[in-house]
């Protein structure tokens, strides 16, 4: 029998099957854990968020530039006239981000700065892409967007309970619970409790490989999401490092 005590960094496991919890494991010294650290799974939670957008018509189709909602002056460099919302979401964009002791660009329009090392959509880098979302997502709201994640996704779920700073971006916790019902609507194919938060075409566009994917889980990845296809069961994940 697997001995989940031998795994250092496992701090808790909980799997459930049609809707009823089969296993649930919480390492001892985490027992009065309500909240842990998920690291880079927020961008899991923007890929929802882009879906929710397309579906209150904020955002017509992935297959959409970026550069299309966001006001910007004069572009000299090409590529972002190719650079599409699925290249942010699928970390293809080719741009060169700073280094991670760096700080990244405070807005879109710094983002617009930074030069491109590849066309958009050839390679996977798995850099700050996705910041790209976020400035779009407040750019189409007009709001933070741990306020636009409170009301679109939150607002929707029975499990209310995280922690989400906009100054400390990949900082967010979220009880397990949360996390099951982030996997329902992916189940579900963008329903939860009731309500549709975005089409099925998009459910089936965030589970599709855009790349073969790379560090750090060496799968191909989607709009967001890991998948994997080479085993006898195929499955996506959110994860990521940190």
């Amino acid at each position: 029998m697997l001995n989940l005590n031998n795994y250092v960094n496992l701090k808790a496991v909980h799997i459930m099957k049609d809707g009823q919890t089969i296993f649930e494991y919480i390492r001892e010294n985490e027992k009065e854990t309500s909240l842990f650290s998920v690291g880079c799974i927020f961008k899991s939670f923007l890929s929802v968020l882009v879906g929710v957008a397309i579906y209150e018509g904020k955002i017509n189709s992935i297959e959409d530039c970026v550069i299309d909602y966001i006001s910007h002056e004069e572009i000299t460099d090409v590529n972002w006239y190719k650079l599409k919302i699925k290249h942010a979401l699928s970390k293809t964009t080719g741009i060169i981000w700073p280094r991670p002791q760096e700080p990244i660009p405070a807005n879109m329009r710094e983002v617009m700065k930074l030069k491109f090392e590849s066309e958009p959509g050839v390679s996977f880098q798995y850099k700050p892409d996705p910041q790209i979302v976020v400035y779009l997502l407040e750019e189409l709201y007009g709001v933070e967007i741990t306020e636009l994640f409170k009301t679109k996704i939150i607002s929707c779920f029975t499990n209310k309970a995280y922690e989400w700073d906009k100054d400390d971006i990949q900082g967010m916790k979220v009880s397990i619970q949360l996390l099951n019902e982030l996997g329902q609507l992916l189940l579900n194919r963008g329903m939860i409790n009731g309500k549709r938060l975005f089409s099925e075409e998009y459910y089936g566009q965030m589970v599709k490989e855009y790349s073969c994917g790379g560090f750090p889980e060496c799968m191909p990845y989607g709009l967001s999401w890991w998948i994997e296809n080479n085993s006898d069961v195929r499955y996506f994940c959110a994860c990521g490092f940190g």
